[in-house]
């Protein structure tokens, strides 16, 4: 029998409050009686998040003491880093809502203002939204996708307290939607001890292909594990369908079949820049990950973050996760091959770089794409059309 360990969970041990069937059912019928509220989509998706154990050791919704803590010091209550706030706020337009106390129970709801799960509200509290911005952000900028969500789309009051999940969120890609035990378990019966996970929010191209084979060429790994961000997203990212389809085609094609796990992490994508990064490799840790690649400007928009920052913060706070370090990577005409500064002595003349949004407006328009750095099976679920959110 392998006994190889896999890393521990954050914080040192697993959050688990999904509700056991018997529990979850008794529990559904108790909302009929209980104050339901319908919270902004980045709480439904953190909700079920923290009940699962991806936000470990978070056990609920911060309270103001450690909102504080995290705003100002980047770190838990006990000590442990920890760079973005994750709150859930009273919608300002529900006059019932803000009637509800501390040491209620009530329930949330999804999309379909439907229960699935249930909140204890331990504090109710008000926060600054400038100070939130300012620091996990580092922008009050409401041209930031997350700042303008922070200012318009959350409310003032926040609530603090465990969740207890009742049902699994429905999801359109629910198929590739593993929660953290799930995770560890099928590493562990792979029998893998070290895993490097990938954090992307794009479909692949031969650059990213590349760091990931770079990276499972490190004798100490055993596996990669893939987990692209596909809850809510910005209009202009493609859709969550598009890009495990184009995900899925490129590890059946061009991956040993024993070497990659591929799911999906549907929460809201935090571009954040380092903090992010930091905050995406904790989440990987719970999941099992102990090697974590970043990228240039990871979890950044626009021009907010300096690109390398989210290489450096990995040197500023330890939060057991290896980060596995990778400069821009491009095809290069002249080497024939992808490679980044470090390996290659050729001018930008013969480079072939192309972001991801000269792409979407290449597809938009019905261009051609450079099949030096996108595989022909991703060109062809690219170009089926609709793979935008608009």
């Amino acid at each position: 029998m392998n006994m190889r360990i896999l890393g521990e969970p954050y914080g040192g041990a697993l959050v688990d409050q999904v509700l056991p069937s018997e529990e979850a059912d008794q529990k559904l019928r108790e909302t009929k009686d209980m104050t339901g509220i319908q919270p902004f989509i980045d709480f439904i998706y953190d909700s079920e998040k923290i009940a699962n154990g991806a936000y470990s050791p978070l056990d609920g919704f911060v309270d103001s003491t450690t909102f504080e803590s995290i705003v100002k010091n980047n770190r838990l209550p006990n000590g442990l880093p920890w760079t973005i706030p994750i709150i859930i706020t009273i919608p300002n337009e529900d006059e019932k809502a803000k009637e509800i106390k501390e040491g209620e129970e009530i329930a949330l709801l999804d999309w379909d203002k439907r229960p699935f799960a249930i909140l204890n509200v331990s504090e109710k509290f008000q926060y600054s939204k400038e100070n939130f911005a300012k620091t996990a952000y580092g922008t009050t900028d409401t041209s930031h996708p997350n700042v303008y969500d922070i200012f318009y789309n959350y409310g003032s009051t926040a609530l603090a307290g465990k969740v207890k999940l009742i049902r699994r969120l429905e999801l359109p890609t629910v198929k590739y939607e593993l929660s953290p035990k799930e995770t560890r378990e099928l590493f562990k019966a792979k029998g893998w001890k070290n895993v490097v996970a990938y954090q992307c929010r794009n479909p692949p191209h031969t650059a990213h292909e590349y760091i990931q084979k770079v990276s499972l060429e490190n004798s100490e790994i055993d596996g990669l594990f893939i987990q692209p961000v596909i809850g809510r997203l910005k209009k202009g990212d493609y859709k969550p369908h598009v890009i495990m389809e184009a995900y899925k085609q490129v590890v059946d094609g061009y991956y040993p079949k024993d070497k990659v796990v591929l799911s999906s992490l549907s929460i809201t994508m935090r571009y954040a820049g380092p903090k992010a990064a930091l905050f995406y490799a904790i989440v990987r840790k719970n999941y099992g990950a102990t090697h974590y690649i970043v990228g240039r400007d990871q979890a950044g928009v626009g021009k907010f973050y300096d690109p390398y920052a989210c290489h450096k913060i990995f040197d500023e706070f330890d939060v057991g996760i290896t980060p596995l370090r990778y400069k821009e990577t491009f095809y290069c005409r002249a080497c024939r091959s992808m490679a980044t500064e470090n390996t290659c002595p050729h001018t930008q003349e013969s480079h072939v770089l192309i972001s991801q949004t000269k792409m979407r407006e290449m597809l938009k328009k019905g261009m051609e794409l450079p099949t030096e750095i996108l595989r022909p099976e991703v060109i062809k679920v690219l170009n089926q059309g609709d793979v935008i959110l608009e």
